[in-house]
C-alpha cells in the first residue's frame, strides 16, 4: 500500500524523486526542494537578462531622441548617399581620364597647326611680302584654331539615358491616421477616431490629418450605422484642394465624403 502511494506521487522533473516536491505554477512542473531553488535561480537569471535588454533598449531610445540622425533608417539613407557619391566620383574619374587622353592629342594637334601659322607670320614679316588676302587667310586660320581649341569638334560631353543611381524613396505601411478637418454637417469625436453625421441631407466632407506623397498605405474603417439612402465615398485629394460641403447633383441624399 505504501509503495503504491509513493509511486503515485509526482516526482521531481530533474532528479525523479518525490520527497518534498514543489509545483511551479509557471511551467506546471514538479521540483524537489533543491531543484526548486535551482529552478527559481534560473528564472531570476532570465529576469536579469530581460532587465539588461530593457535597459539597453531604453538607452538606444534616449540616444535616438537626443540625436535623431542615429536612427537606423537614417543610417540606411546615409549609406545610400555614400554609395551614390562613390559611383558618381568613379564615373567622373573614368570620364576625366578618357577625356584627358583625347584632349592631349587634340591640343598637340592644335599646337602643331599654330606653329605652322607662326612660321608663316614670321616669314611674312621678315620678307615684308604679304597682301590683304594673306592677312585675311591668316586671320581666318587663327580664328578657326581658337574655335577648335575651346570647342573641339572631335569630342563632346553627353549624358547617358541610363540612370547611374536609383532614387531613394520612403514608403509607409500600416499608417495610423485620424480625422482632423470637417466641412458640413458632421462632427469629429473621440480624438479624431469617430465621425458622427447628423440627420440632415447636407453633405459633409472630412479630411485626415496626415499627408502622403508616395508608397502604399493601408487604412481600416468601421461603419457602425448608415441610413438606407445614405452613402460614403472614400478618396484621395490634393492638400491644396479646398474642402466643400455641397454637390449640386447629390444634395438630395444623406452623404459623407472622407478624404485622405
Amino acid at each position: 500500500m505504501a509503495s503504491s502511494t509513493i509511486s503515485s506521487k509526482l516526482l521531481c522533473v530533474i532528479c525523479n524523486k518525490g520527497k518534498g516536491s514543489f509545483k511551479c505554477e509557471g511551467c506546471s512542473q514538479m521540483f524537489c526542494p533543491k531543484h526548486s531553488n535551482d529552478h527559481r535561480n534560473e528564472l531570476s537569471k532570465q529576469l536579469e537578462e530581460i532587465v539588461v535588454a530593457h535597459d539597453l533598449m531604453q538607452q538606444t531610445l534616449i540616444q535616438q531622441i537626443e540625436d535623431p540622425q542615429q536612427h537606423p533608417l537614417l543610417k540606411k539613407i546615409n549609406q545610400w548617399e555614400r554609395k551614390a557619391i562613390t559611383k558618381i566620383r568613379k564615373a567622373a574619374e573614368e570620364a576625366r581620364n578618357k577625356l584627358l587622353i583625347t584632349t592631349t592629342e587634340h591640343t598637340t594637334n592644335i599646337k602643331q597647326k599654330l606653329k605652322n601659322l607662326s612660321n608663316e607670320l614670321r616669314q611674312g614679316q621678315e620678307d615684308n611680302d604679304f597682301i590683304e588676302t594673306d592677312l585675311q587667310q591668316w586671320t581666318q586660320k587663327l580664328e578657326e584654331l581658337e574655335k577648335e581649341l575651346h570647342n573641339p569638334t572631335s569630342v563632346a560631353i553627353l549624358e547617358d539615358s541610363t540612370p547611374l543611381i536609383t532614387k531613394i524613396l520612403i514608403a509607409y505601411h500600416d499608417t495610423y491616421d485620424v480625422f482632423e478637418r470637417v466641412c458640413g454637417s458632421a462632427q469629429i469625436k473621440e480624438n479624431g477616431c469617430l465621425i458622427v453625421k447628423d440627420g440632415s441631407t447636407e453633405q459633409a466632407e472630412i479630411c485626415g490629418k496626415n499627408e502622403y506623397n508616395i508608397g502604399r498605405h493601408k487604412f481600416s474603417f468601421q461603419i457602425e450605422q448608415l441610413t438606407s439612402n445614405g452613402w460614403i465615398f472614400f478618396g484621395i485629394i490634393s492638400k491644396s484642394e479646398p474642402m466643400r460641403n455641397t454637390y449640386q447633383t447629390l444634395t438630395q441624399h444623406r452623404s459623407l465624403t472622407i478624404s485622405l
